[in-house]
């Protein structure tokens, strides 16, 4: 009776050392990422669109990062980025899926916090480019400083002219934070510089509409001296209507898009302030995959700025035609 009381807690004792060894495991694998149904979750790349070169940059940095850290992502965008009621769809697609996190370019940055609400209640990391959303349990915020990009445009501005010269503005859509970052930089640094800000108007960030907006601007004011587009298309566009007037002015755009460079490279565009979206596709994947692995993540991530003009323009030309294989 003795020996089979020992065998029995000797047994017991087996059972609860392995069990205890098998969950212990369970929990490392789970920690570092490494089982088979974390390797199947997909990292979703959400943008406001993907029809131009700004956020093409943005998915060739996602899509770099997917290759580089070995997991799989799917880049999606709405066909407009005036579409918001799509990338929410879209949003609530994703939610369906075997995701392991989530990265989004809000169109409304309002509007999306209760779908990403959802995401929080299933614990799926939510990483925040380019505009970010007043929510606290997002993973971080990666994205330009516009204020200091509108700065850096008005302060190149008004270092071409005189002052008391008369500038314009072109904005983009009204109302979206990006917009009126950048906008109220640009015209803090033109004010304080001396300029007169004769217009301010929105043109969407497209280049037929900047070119409309800025052929009225000039009928309104033909002594304006420059204007700055808060983003390239806007600035390549009042070039076309200054050029169709035939007035010189100087065109100075932020995004430092591959046409803007050219246009640099050509003695037309001024100057952009380029804002290096690549590395916020890239490093908006890589805090995913922090997240995933129980790495810590800064809260806010900004990325670097460089200004384009004549002199640097074709190094860098060369560059961005490399990242988006043309």
């Amino acid at each position: 009776m003795k020996k089979l009381s020992a065998y029995l807690i000797s047994t017991i004792l087996i059972v609860f050392m392995l069990t205890a060894c098998s969950e212990g495991s369970d929990r490392e694998l789970e920690k570092n990422g490494s089982d088979d149904t974390l390797k199947e979750k997909e990292v979703y790349v959400v943008l406001k669109t993907l029809n131009t070169e700004y956020f093409k940059f943005i998915e060739a940095g996602a899509k770099a990062a997917f290759e580089d850290f070995n997991v799989k992502g799917t880049v999606i965008a709405p066909s407009e980025q005036t579409n918001f009621m799509e990338q929410i769809n879209q949003l609530e697609d994703v939610l369906g899926k075997n995701a392991a996190g989530l990265v989004l370019t809000p169109s409304q940055p309002d509007t999306v916090i209760p779908i990403l609400e959802k995401f929080q209640e299933k614990n799926i990391p939510v990483a925040l480019l380019d505009s970010d959303v007043d929510w606290e349990d997002k993973l971080t915020f990666i994205g330009n400083d516009d204020e200091n990009s509108g700065k850096l445009a008005g302060e190149k501005l008004a270092s071409q002219l005189e002052v008391g010269d008369e500038v314009a503005i072109l904005e983009g859509i009204s109302g979206t934070p990006t917009s009126a970052a950048r906008t109220k930089g640009a015209k803090e640094a033109l004010e304080e510089a001396g300029m007169k800000v004769v217009a301010s108007q929105a043109a969407d960030w497209d280049r037929l509409k900047a070119t409309s907006v800025m052929e009225d601007i000039l009928q309104a004011h033909p002594g304006i001296k420059g204007v700055i587009g808060v983003n390239d298309e806007m600035a390549l566009g009042a070039l076309n209507a200054s050029n169709s007037k035939g007035k010189e002015i100087i065109s100075i755009g932020i995004d430092g898009i591959i046409g803007a460079v050219e246009s640099i490279s050509e003695g037309s565009l001024n100057a952009s302030v380029a804002v290096k979206t690549y590395d916020m596709g890239y490093k908006g994947v890589e805090s995913i995959v922090k997240a995933m692995n129980n790495e810590s993540v800064e809260k806010e991530i900004t990325t670097e700025i460089d200004v384009i003009t004549e002199e640097n323009a074709s190094e860098i030309l060369e560059n961005l035609k490399r990242i988006l294989g043309k």
